[in-house]
């Protein structure tokens, strides 16, 4: 998947910075439109790649703004530069650049001065693949768009008549000698190119193209050439001017190119420096961040889970004693068993006697009326309840026995139902209601004796009980009866649960099995805990390392720096020093007479005449037979030049390039 670089910048220094960067990363290609290019600066830089073999390609409006800059010199030291008219195609407004088919810069930015210093700009920033070959494709489409306004040869025969082509110098020495071989070739050889193109054509038609005819032909351009060398004191002065104003202009490139170099230098050091040492912050920081972390873990977390281990196992060890069987302990329990068997007598025969009053003395009382028998006073306890329970027969007995039970009940409600809150419900409920109706009943009982006894003269009515102590009375004795017989019996059962086996042994497994289900759990959050602290440590080591890098990278800037500074001045200084010999050199020719002039001059005439020639092929006979008369011609000029363009046959002015 494509990992797509863009950004946006819209401050103008930004953007400047941008295309000068990656003007000076170009390594194989630059492709540049713009309606504009007014700018020095970047105008020395392109020089500067072209002297490192980059191929660059520009495409400007043809106005006359973009006569300022020398575009000339760039293409005469292999630049393609291509003008576009204002009409035909409309106003050229493009504003791109693509190098090394990697990256494309498009936006609103003209490579101008005042894009540079005044407009407000934005440009767009992208390595997205199809936004770059859409960008080549329309800077192609541009180019083919000039070459028809131009009204230029198809390419198939431009290719077949330049067939010398000159080489590009790399250096800056041979680029500046190139140079001059221009100036000179421009002006002590320059011809009618048009007359030269003429002259071919009338000289294929005469000889019906025939390739034979070619040698004497190029012998006779080669005479002219030699005859147009000859110059007089005028052009020697004025080439002389020329050679030291483009020496001047040449030193000053380089310099402005070597400060450029320079300074995009002491920035990317600077840049580097900075990136260098916020990642050592950030690094420093992280490290830091870690460390809080291991020492929480290692001081706080792992202690405490260990303190809660500790106490978890001494509480195994204490229930694992407890699978014991307990003691005895008869101080307590011969005093539960008395209390008990106290307060259940006592509840038997409250209850027995309440259950007898309620049931029999008010009957009691009519029937001692009826045989003119006092009434006996009536009392809240009859201590002959139960023997008078027996004068009326054994169900009366059994009866009264049986309604003991019922309270009673209510107080072991605990043992046959567990939830607590239910038989606590059970058990206030009965009180309330169980023993409150006894107590309302005694009472009544007790009103209506005395009644008939005539000791009251008013009739009973319900609401008397609530004003009657003997309510109170009963109720109070037989509540407090049944709730201390309910904790008494209580705690001896559980003197009792405490010594069974069976129930202590079970209990105890289950905590235990609990227990060190909790221990397990620990042990496995501290193994967490030691396994993310190892990680920890990990990326503690790694960090420290990626510091130790970053210091010793930010020790070498200064050094890597001043290496670099050090050999862009060592190459001005021997550039400028090989411009001047250069120019010296050609001064001195001048001065004697033995003006150099490049062997490219020939050629040039040579290519031209041969377009002439083609032209009358292409016009006479069909596109095969042109086509292979066109190689012949080419054929019998490649030819020319082995046997006549060597060193120690031509005029010892013509200059030879190296390799050539």
């Amino acid at each position: 998947m494509e990992l797509i670089d863009q950004q946006v910048i819209n401050d103008n220094k930004e953007i400047y910075a941008k295309i000068q960067g990656e003007l000076f990363a170009a390594q194989s290609e630059i492709l540049i439109a713009t309606a504009w290019f007014t700018d020095e600066d970047l105008f020395n830089i392109v020089l500067s790649k072209l002297a490192e073999g980059v191929h660059i390609e520009i495409i400007i409006a043809d106005n006359q703004e973009n006569e300022k800059l020398d575009f000339a010199l760039l293409t005469a030291k292999g630049a393609l530069v291509y003008k576009i008219k204002n009409s035909g195609y409309g106003s050229m407004n493009q504003k791109f650049c693509v190098i090394d088919k990697r990256i494309a810069l498009h936006g609103s930015y003209n490579w101008s001065v005042n894009a540079k210093k005044n407009n407000q700009e934005s440009i767009i920033s992208t390595n997205h693949q199809e936004t770059i070959s859409s960008l080549i494709d329309n800077f192609d489409s541009l180019k083919t768009k000039i070459i028809k306004q131009s009204n230029e040869p198809e390419p198939l025969v431009r290719e077949k008549a330049k067939v010398i082509a000159p080489e590009n110098a790399l250096k800056a020495g041979a680029e500046f000698e190139k140079v001059l071989d221009s100036m000179i070739a421009a002006e002590v050889g320059s011809f009618d190119r048009k007359l030269l193109r003429e002259q071919g054509f009338e000289r294929s038609k005469l000889n019906s193209g025939d390739h034979q005819v070619l040698y004497k032909s190029f012998d006779t351009v080669y005479s002219v050439f030699i005859n147009d060398i000859d110059i007089i004191d005028d052009k020697k002065k004025r080439l002389q001017t020329k050679i030291d104003e483009h020496r001047v202009k040449t030193c000053d490139a380089l310099n402005r190119t070597c400060e450029l170099e320079i300074d995009h230098c002491e920035q990317n050091s600077a840049l580097n420096k900075s990136n260098f040492e916020s990642e050592q912050t950030r690094a420093e920081a992280e490290v830091a961040v870690i460390a809080r972390q291991i020492e929480e873990i290692t001081k706080d977390k792992i202690p405490f889970i260990e303190q809660e281990n500790n106490e978890l196992n001494n509480e195994i060890k204490k229930v694992e004693l407890e699978y014991f069987t307990p003691k005895i302990k008869w101080y307590e329990l011969i005093p539960t068993i008395i209390f008990n068997a106290a307060l259940l007598c006592y509840l038997f025969v409250f209850y027995s006697s309440a259950a007898y009053i309620l049931l029999f003395s008010v009957g009691d009382a009519e029937e001692a009326e009826a045989q003119n028998m006092p009434i006996a006073v009536p009392q809240i306890f009859n201590a002959h309840a139960i023997s008078k329970a027996g004068e009326k027969g054994w169900v009366a007995v059994t009866f009264i026995c049986l309604f003991v039970f019922i309270p009673l009940s209510f107080a072991m409600a605990d043992r046959f139902i567990k939830a607590k809150w239910v038989n606590l419900t059970i058990f206030w409920t009965g009180i309330i209601f169980l023993d409150g109706a006894v107590a309302y009943k005694v009472t009544q009982s007790i009103y209506e004796v005395n009644y008939a006894r005539g000791n009251v003269n008013i009739p009973w009515r319900w609401d008397m009980a609530f004003t009657d102590t003997n309510f109170y009375l009963v109720f109070v004795f037989g509540a407090l009866g049944l709730l201390m017989f309910k904790f008494a019996l209580s705690k001896m059962m559980q003197l009792f649960e405490d010594r069974d086996p069976d129930v202590l042994t079970q209990k105890n497994r289950l905590l235990i099995k609990q227990l060190l289900a909790e221990v397990k759990t620990n042990l496995e959050k501290i193994m967490v805990l030691k396994e993310e602290m190892s990680l920890l440590d990990t990326n503690i080591i790694q960090l420290k390392a990626k510091i130790k890098s970053t210091l010793q990278e930010l020790t070498s800037l200064p050094l890597k720096l001043s290496h670099e500074l050090q050999k862009k001045r060592g190459q001005l200084i021997s550039d400028l020093e090989t411009i001047d010999k250069i120019a010296s050199i050609y001064m001195v020719h001048i001065q004697s007479d033995n003006l150099p002039i490049s062997v490219d001059a020939l050629k040039d005439r040579i290519n031209i005449f041969l377009e002439g020639w083609n032209d009358f092929l292409y016009q006479e006979y069909a596109i095969p037979k042109a086509t292979l008369k066109t190689a012949q011609a080419a054929e019998i000029a490649i030819s020319w030049q082995q046997e006549k363009l060597q060193t120690n046959k031509v005029d010892k002015r013509v200059k030879f390039h190296t390799g050539e």
